[in-house]
């Protein structure tokens, strides 16, 4: 039987549902033998990943899922083996992190005049210590009664205005 690997795995530092440990040891569970921890625009979690990685006997490989804009499409990249101490690096991700808290006090403004309040609270809540997306406030509206799913509310609260 070949080696499982995952080179594309996001944690509770982007938009995951499982800390940087506890996906390591899920994937330590299933067999996985090579990983990566590839959150979205963020490098806060692959010290955390490597040292559970080592621990569990797992080959850890730096990773980050880059997001860009090229021609109004929102891309992913994934890029792996990056050095997570380059400061242009860094400094790149600081950017795009105070950019997302713009987005998200933009959607927590359309919602509240869509009647929806407290939904920055309620999304930086689910959020924690990571970026806020889209995700945690569709997480917040479906909790607070104002969707039956996610999918309902990304086609009816997270469109374009």
């Amino acid at each position: 039987m070949p080696a499982l690997i995952d080179l594309h795995c996001h944690s509770t530092i982007s938009d995951g549902l499982l800390t940087p440990e506890e996906l390591v040891a899920y994937a330590a569970s299933k067999g996985v033998k090579v990983m990566a921890l590839t959150d979205h625009d963020e490098l806060g979690g692959l010290a955390r990943a490597r040292a559970a990685a080592n621990h569990a006997g797992i080959q850890f490989i730096n990773g980050v899922e880059v997001s860009v804009t090229w021609k109004r499409q929102t891309l992913h990249i994934v890029g792996l083996n990056i050095d997570p101490e380059h400061a242009e690096l860094q400094q790149a991700f600081e950017a795009v992190r105070t950019g997302r808290e713009m987005r998200a006090k933009e959607i927590a403004l359309g919602l509240a005049k869509a009647g929806i309040h407290g939904a920055y609270e309620g999304a930086k809540a689910l959020a924690g210590d990571a970026i806020m997306t889209r995700s945690h406030f569709a997480q917040y509206l479906v909790q607070a009664g104002h969707a039956r799913n996610m999918k309902s509310v990304f086609k009816k609260y997270m469109v374009k205005g």
